[in-house]
């Protein structure tokens, strides 16, 4: 195997560390509320997540004319039936250095003509406001930004009001999609590459 070799063997080591895909959270609360078809108001026993401040509820599609994204499944009324909408905090994420995808499905509240109005941020990467008509459909939102190094933070969806009725989540996932290599392997990828050079002179000579 000849120097030039050697490098694209080492880089391809270095590349390939820092391509992995990691999940750190996925939810789509089909899981919640017991049996598959359950809804149950002002609930809090999520398994990734916290309500403060107010209450939320947990939808079965086609619980009280609500249709979850893609047409089965769970998904959360953001405002509660306890006429206080809830504060909806995941469980503490562990980010490593690297670039992230996050994403969720939200709807308008589906039951009457006024709109709703609520917050997403997660930690000092997103932040960003959001007001639905009742009628506006499922979309998926999507963001990416990237962590210089490793931290901990939460995801918060915050909403306004307390009319018992709001904006319906579903479908939150947020995937590193790519690792920044440690320092250590660029030091010792590069002690390898001065190396190789001082080992090519010597040859030279």
């Amino acid at each position: 195997m000849n120097i030039k070799h050697i490098v694209s063997f080492f880089a391809a080591a270095v590349l390939s560390a820092s391509a992995s895909a990691t999940v750190i959270l996925q939810d789509n609360f089909d899981s919640e509320a017991g049996a598959a078809g359950n809804s149950t108001l002002n609930y809090n026993s999520f398994g990734n997540w916290t309500v403060s401040n107010g209450t939320v509820d947990v939808v079965s599609n086609g619980g009280w004319g609500i249709s979850c994204a893609g047409g089965s499944g769970k998904c959360v009324d953001l405002d509660g039936s306890t006429g206080n909408a809830g504060v909806f905090t995941s469980s503490l994420l562990s980010l490593a250095a690297g670039t992230y995808t996050f994403s969720f499905d939200i709807s308008g509240n589906q039951r009457n003509h006024w709109s709703d109005s609520m917050t997403m941020t997660l930690g000092g990467f997103l932040a960003q406001s959001f007001n639905l008509a009742a009628s506006d459909p499922w979309a998926t939102k999507t963001y990416s930004f990237t962590v210089a190094s490793a931290t901990s933070n939460y995801i918060i969806f915050n909403h306004a009001g307390g009319d018992n009725v709001g904006i319906m989540l579903d479908n939150v996932s947020l995937t590193r999609t790519s690792e920044v290599p440690e320092p250590s392997a660029m030091f010792l990828f590069g002690l390898g590459l001065l190396g190789l050079g001082f080992a090519r002179r010597k040859s030279i000579k």
